[in-house]
């Protein structure tokens, strides 16, 4: 399928995702993580020290990044893949419509980030012409299978690849589906599961920032 009609297939996917959007989940990390929130000091919970990390990877137009071309920023984070029918774009329009709706003094302190889990077909290019249907601010990142597992390690992603029929190269990802909220100087401070609605996300990010 050219990559033109799967994306218009893709966003028309998209809006059946929403439907069943609060129902339908990965794996929930919130349910799973045993660490008890804490407090960064700085009036922040952070849900989990050891949620996050460094991470090496390559952006939508072939440039290497690691965390540290974001510093000083808070990042919203959604691992996923683009070949995914519902699920990643639903959130990922969920994400951008959380962004989109907040002041623009807010957004300059914000950065939209969608990491690939399947980096043997997500390259930049298909990235790209991916992130490019949300909004101009979200970047995405790739990079090589081991650069790939590194970042889910960090953040304690699921993200197992399912063969679509026997005999078949086709494949989908089966992963867990949660957006991360990181301050800038790295700390987890909030997972959105599937069913949080746009305005507890947009709350939570108003909530942090003026804390400042």
């Amino acid at each position: 399928m050219k990559l033109q009609d799967r994306l218009k297939r893709t966003l028309l996917l998209a809006v059946i995702g929403f439907a069943i959007g609060g129902a339908v989940g990965g794996w929930s990390l919130l349910q799973s993580t045993n660490t008890e929130n804490q407090d960064d000091g700085g009036g922040h919970e952070i849900v989990s020290a050891k949620i996050g990390g460094t991470f090496s990877l390559v952006d939508q137009d072939g440039v290497a990044r690691t965390e540290k071309d974001y510093a000083g920023k808070y990042k919203l984070i959604y691992f996923g893949f683009t070949y995914c029918p519902a699920i990643c774009p639903t959130e990922l329009s969920k994400m951008a419509e959380a962004y989109l709706s907040l002041p623009s003094d807010i957004q300059q302190n914000i950065q939209p980030i969608f990491i690939s889990v399947d980096p043997d077909r997500d390259t930049p290019a298909v990235m790209k012409g991916y992130v490019g249907l949300f909004m101009p601010q979200l970047v995405g990142l790739t990079g090589t299978p081991a650069q790939v597992e590194a970042v889910k390690k960090d953040f304690k992603v699921y993200a197992v690849k399912v063969p679509e029929g026997s005999g078949s190269d086709e494949y989908t990802v089966d992963h867990s589906s949660m957006m991360y909220y990181l301050t800038p100087d790295g700390q987890t401070v909030a997972m959105f599961k599937t069913g949080d609605s746009v305005e507890k996300i947009a709350e939570r990010i108003k909530g942090s920032l003026q804390l400042e």
